[in-house]
């Protein structure tokens, strides 16, 4: 891995995976944690991005092939779409998401997102109905993954108690965030994105409950944070608190 590790703190790795899609760059955040002997992946792209995500792992010094576990902040395409390709490549990962997440993960539950994209077919104008069948088809094709371990609220997720699991529903509800005491520094996955330099609540248009989006970044607040990782945006350091403490008034 080639990392110097304080066993007393642990190392947070933003992976910077960048693609390009309809004519544009993108970005996304996965997040690296490495806590002792234990490396832990948050979140897993898109589909079809898992060599993507090797190149921004082999980047930040973390090889693949050492990961202890993955945790799947929600079930959105975006962050668990290369998951059933990582679990071919490494089947030593144990896969970990909130209790609430782990039947839509493991494909016994439909997609919440696949559902509220059928709710509001029959409202799309016609010449967007193409586009949107071929969304909900994508949704349709995203691989499950048995989940090995459900963690609520509190519960740690590495062997040394350091990453610990903050339940922050609102964008689905089953959505986790985790907490790194060591370092002060939330996990966030999409109860915060970073637009334009500032922390924002993730797009509404994608959030199934905007209150209790609010609700989860009032807990959020009582946690004392430095950094911010959020999967969309990157990294945010500075008055965290203020730019919170203005999306929930």
């Amino acid at each position: 891995m080639g990392l110097a590790v304080n066993h007393n703190k642990s190392v947070v790795l933003p992976l910077l995976v960048s693609f390009s899609f309809g004519g544009s760059e993108h970005a996304i955040y996965p997040t690296a944690i490495i806590s002792g002997n234990e490396v832990i992946l948050v979140d897993a792209c898109y589909p079809n991005q898992l060599e993507l995500l090797i190149d921004a792992a082999g980047r930040a010094g973390v090889a693949l092939s050492e990961l202890s576990k993955v945790v799947i902040t929600h079930h959105d395409y975006d962050h668990m779409g290369s998951l059933a390709a990582l679990k071919r490549n490494y089947p030593q990962v144990a896969v970990v998401t909130s209790a609430a997440e782990a039947n839509y993960v493991s494909g016994k539950q439909r997609s919440l997102r696949l559902q509220q994209a059928e709710s509001i077919f029959s409202s799309i104008p016609d010449t967007d109905k193409p586009q949107a069948l071929a969304f909900q088809q994508m949704l349709e094709s995203i691989e499950s993954v048995d989940v090995d371990v459900a963690v609520a609220d509190g519960d740690c997720v590495d062997a040394l108690g350091d990453v610990v699991t903050v339940e922050t529903p609102g964008h689905m509800p089953g959505h986790i965030s985790l907490y790194v005491k060591s370092c002060k520094t939330l996990i966030a996955g999409d109860a915060l994105v970073v637009e334009g330099g500032q922390l924002a609540i993730a797009n509404p248009q994608y959030t199934l409950s905007m209150e209790q989006a609010k609700e989860s970044l009032r807990r959020l607040l009582q946690l004392d944070v430095d950094t911010v990782v959020c999967y969309h945006g990157g990294v945010f350091r500075g008055d965290w608190r203020s730019s919170v403490a203005g999306l929930v008034d």
